[in-house]
């Protein structure tokens, strides 16, 4: 039996065939898409590497000009140290190690990453050799300027070599470590200028590493080989200008009630005011200088009507007006080019048997302690001392010192040991 055809009985292959072309451009068109976002992903990260490099770079030419200008302090001190004198060099020691650890730290704060970490780690391994160079430079001074190496008269400021015959023996280990410390800091801020090249090499041609400015600590390698270090040291270690100078000085003393008059005084070395009770003495202004002692103030001059003694020569007496309480102000000073604490001023009355045989009482000697606390070199400081108990008729001697350590605990009528100065000035209390 012949079964009937029908046209379309068997599935038509036109309709899948539409499906897969659509499928097929549908995903083509998909891979473009795809592509195109990621290629604008790619530059987009570009971009932004690009900008974050050229942000950091910006960002450390600060930090790196502030670092090359502390060369200037490396050299003035390798240069001049000796005309400097002790207090301007340790002050340019000093502000040397704190800025370069601020710079240090500077970096750390910056907030904005570098390009790679090799890059960071080469910028900070700069800046914390410069720094470790400025501490080691500063312990080698400190000991080539400490009184174990110190001897006087050894090598001139402007000769070389390692001392004469007045060299001791316990000298030439310190100034050997000295040396040793010298190279080494000179060994740290090349190894600075080294890695800082290497940085900017390390940073991206687009980070504009073009802009970053040289920075350089060693211009002359040979002044800190060991030969030339050698020399140096021992002309810090030889020049007295560099030697600790302990010097405590009393400028000025002043009493009240004011001194009327003095007696035994040489002509023309007083001058008296029209003033009411008041008579100007002799007086030196207060500066950083060391003052005229008592043995050696002979002369001076006079212009206001102050109760300042400064101080009355040998031999005078200061007549005070019937009182039963003298208080004394001394202005300190430290005359020398080292901080000095510990500092005491002190003053004492004790009846002066010379004057008039005995006392007219039986007065005892009275003292008065105060401390000071500390002084920067070349600053004075004015003392307002406890009011000391005196008698009328009375003549006394009046002790005024200055020392360091314990307070005196009795009238202090002997110089202090160590830093100090004691003066005696003569005084009678008139009869009321």
């Amino acid at each position: 039996m012949t079964v009937g055809w029908r046209r379309g009985t068997f599935p038509s292959t036109r309709r899948p065939t539409r499906r897969v072309v659509a499928a097929i451009a549908g995903v083509i068109v998909l891979a473009v898409v795809v592509a195109q976002v990621a290629a604008d992903v790619v530059n987009s990260g570009t971009r932004a590497s690009r900008v974050a490099a050229q942000t950091y770079v910006a960002e450390v030419i600060p930090v790196i000009d502030e670092s090359t200008k502390l060369a200037s302090t490396v050299h003035l001190v390798r240069e001049s140290a000796t005309a400097l004198g002790r207090t301007a060099l340790e002050a340019d020691l000093g502000d040397l190690v704190a800025e370069t650890s601020d710079n240090l730290a500077q970096l750390g704060s910056l907030g904005v990453p570098a390009p790679s970490p090799r890059s960071g780690d080469l910028l900070q391994a700069v800046l914390a050799a410069r720094a470790l160079a400025a501490r080691t430079l500063t312990g080698a001074i400190a000991l080539a300027i400490g009184p174990e190496a110190f001897s006087a008269g050894s090598t001139s400021s402007s000769g070389g070599g390692s001392g004469s015959s007045t060299l001791p023996s316990s000298a030439a280990p310190v100034r050997a470590r000295a040396v040793r410390l010298v190279v080494q800091a000179g060994l740290e801020m090349t190894i600075s200028d080294r890695d800082y090249r290497s940085f900017a090499s390390s940073l991206p041609r687009a980070s504009g590493r073009d802009r970053l400015p040289s920075s350089r600590w060693i211009t002359q390698s040979a002044s800190w080989a060991e030969a030339s270090a050698t020399s140096w040291v021992a002309r810090l270690s030889s020049a007295p200008a560099l030697q600790i100078r302990s010097d405590l000085s009393i400028v000025a003393v002043t009493v009240q009630p004011p001194v009327v008059r003095i007696t035994g005084l040489p002509t023309t070395t007083f001058a008296t005011t029209t003033s009411t009770s008041t008579t100007t003495l002799p007086t030196v202004p207060v500066t950083g200088t060391s003052p005229t002692s008592t043995s050696t103030s002979t002369t001076s001059t006079s212009t206001s009507t102050s109760t300042t003694l400064q101080l009355p020569p040998l031999g005078s007496v200061s007549v005070l007006p019937p009182t039963h309480q003298l208080s004394v102000v001394l202005v300190v000073a430290n005359s020398g080019n080292v901080q000095i604490s510990g500092i005491w001023a002190a003053a004492s009355v004790v009846p002066d048997l010379s004057a008039s045989g005995r006392p007219t009482s039986g007065a005892p000697s009275r003292s008065t302690a105060l401390r000071v606390g500390l002084l920067q070199p070349g600053s004075s400081v004015e003392v307002n001392l406890p009011p000391l108990s005196v008698v009328a008729g009375d003549a006394y001697n009046l002790w005024v010192s200055v020392g360091t350590g314990s307070l005196p605990r009795a009238p202090a009528t002997t110089p202090p040991k160590g830093v100090g100065q004691i003066d005696e000035v003569k005084i009678k209390v008139a009869s009321g």
